[in-house]
């Protein structure tokens, strides 16, 4: 039959009495499609051409992707830490592709995220949910940047950053030494690092010999350590400024030296705060022998990472103590801090670690 032609594209009379447009896309490749009319035909290709004049046309077969196809790519992105990818693998598999693995990248919409965020906070933790929204949101946001769909459906205000269930009480100075008298003698000392020195868990479970000064005066916070799927994964820290040196109060510092003699091997790839077994201590068993030793205290309840919260607030009431130089101490990153480091120096550090001191050991 003889072909048609019109301003965008081609349409043709089929033998079955069809019509057949098609166009060649901006990728060079030809697509058609077959309708019931000419008239049909030639309002297809008419859209076709509108969304090419405002560079809104995308690939019928990258819409066609579904979320899953996109996870794949996502979580075997070079880029990404062996702990990261497993957390990720595993927020995967949990949270999110039960209910988006088969599901078009083109289908999924702002309603549709919504309903699926409102259906799983009935049944999942604040914390996980908060993950799990993220990593959606990341997902498809390669989505975006490939052209299949036009912006990013994942716009729930705060979906990916929950307040916590349970706001963070900062500690006194003496509940933290109490709560470390509390612990099995092997933990003591990683309790007043914590509470003292404000590492996260992952980053002191981590430290090895060779990280700690030979007077336990400074720690070298170099790697992170976290367990996912059945393994210990070790890292860098959780953001580039988290690698820092710690100066810790003297009366701290001597009871890493006393727990280094009695508790860590003559090794410098020795880990400081390990299990009997050479491993790190699981954030569960800690937290559950955490809870024993708060209550054997006579505390209210209280979490683990409440005393990076309790170091944080102490050093922040240390006389003279700038923003920058708690950023450099805790290991906080970003865009606004990053110009704000330059003006902390080492020697406001050890002011710090001098000033706890004082405040412990004077007002013991």
């Amino acid at each position: 039959m003889p072909r048609r032609s019109s301003t965008f594209g081609h349409v043709e009379r089929l033998a079955s009495g069809k019509t057949r447009a098609r166009y060649t896309g901006p990728d060079g490749l030809r697509r058609s499609r077959t309708f019931a009319s000419v008239a049909d035909a030639r309002a297809w290709l008419a859209t076709i051409s509108a969304d090419l004049t405002r560079k809104a046309w995308r690939a019928p077969e990258d819409r066609q992707r579904t979320v899953g196809a996109y996870a794949v790519d996502y979580l075997a992105r070079d880029d990404l830490r062996a702990s990261t990818r497993a957390l990720y693998a595993s927020t995967w598999r949990l949270h999110l592709a039960p209910s988006w693995e088969g599901v078009s990248v083109d289908a999924v919409t702002s309603q549709r995220v919504r309903a699926w965020h409102a259906q799983a906070a009935r049944t999942t933790a604040p914390t996980a949910l908060a993950q799990a929204y993220r990593l959606l949101r990341a997902i498809l946001n390669v989505a975006v940047d490939d052209d299949a769909i036009p912006s990013n459906p994942c716009r729930l205000r705060s979906a990916g950053s929950p307040a916590p269930a349970t706001p963070a009480r900062s500690l006194t100075a003496p509940e933290v030494i109490d709560l470390a008298g509390a612990m099995p003698a092997r933990y003591r000392a990683l309790v007043l690092v914590l509470g003292f020195g404000g590492l996260r868990f992952g980053e002191a479970t981590a430290l090895r010999r060779c990280d700690v000064a030979d007077d336990g005066s400074r720690v070298d916070v170099a790697r992170s350590v976290r367990y996912l799927d059945g393994a210990w994964h070790f890292g860098p820290t959780k953001t580039g400024a988290g690698r820092r040196t710690v100066t810790l109060p003297a009366f701290v510092a001597d009871a890493i030296v006393e727990h280094l003699a009695a508790h860590v091997p003559d090794d410098d790839d020795a880990l400081v705060f390990g299990t009997r077994t050479g491993t790190p201590p699981s954030a569960r068993n800690f937290g559950s022998t955490f809870a024993r030793a708060v209550a054997a205290c006579g505390l209210p309840r209280a979490r683990v990472h409440w005393l990076r919260h309790t170091g944080a607030t102490l050093a922040a009431a240390t006389p003279g103590v700038s923003t920058a130089d708690l950023q450099r101490r805790l290991g906080h990153a970003s865009s606004a801090a990053a110009l704000r480091y330059q003006h902390a120096v080492s020697s406001r550090d050890d002011a710090i670690a001098r000033a706890l001191h004082e405040h412990v050991v004077g007002s013991g």
